[in-house]
């Protein structure tokens, strides 16, 4: 084998070294130019247990109710909140919930779990039981 360094062939002990973060093969003169590296010995991977299922981890499938845009504005008035105070509150602007209240804006999952958390509403219901 030779050196990776020098180039030269190498007899007696092979040393690995580190220099600037690449790893040689070197001869013993070449072996103080960085410093020593363990060789890393094969080692079995440790047998993993198979994971549970993501099925079992995830909420059920929720869908968003058609009526959302009534439902927010109702929960809103009933606490007595304006779209500006609910914004606050939800860390939105008043401009989405405007947009909200009007029907021109769809929340996603985390906005709609916001929303529902503040107002005290159901806004993602099971598909089967909407109406």
């Amino acid at each position: 084998m030779q050196c990776e360094v020098c180039g030269n062939s190498i007899t007696g002990k092979i040393f690995l070294i580190q220099i600037e973060g690449a790893v040689f093969r070197v001869c013993s003169s070449c072996s103080k130019l960085g410093s020593p590296v363990r060789e890393k010995k094969d080692v079995k991977p440790a047998i993993q247990m198979p994971r549970p299922s993501n099925q079992l981890l995830k909420e059920p499938e929720l869908e968003l109710r058609y009526d959302y845009n009534k439902i927010i504005k109702q929960g809103r008035e009933k606490l007595g909140l304006s779209q500006e105070q609910l914004g606050r509150k939800i860390n939105e602007k008043p401009s989405v919930i405007k947009l909200l209240e009007s029907g021109k804006l769809k929340p996603d999952d985390l906005l709609a779990k916001k929303i529902e958390h503040a107002l005290k509403i159901k806004l993602l219901i099971p598909p089967e039981s909407e109406e």
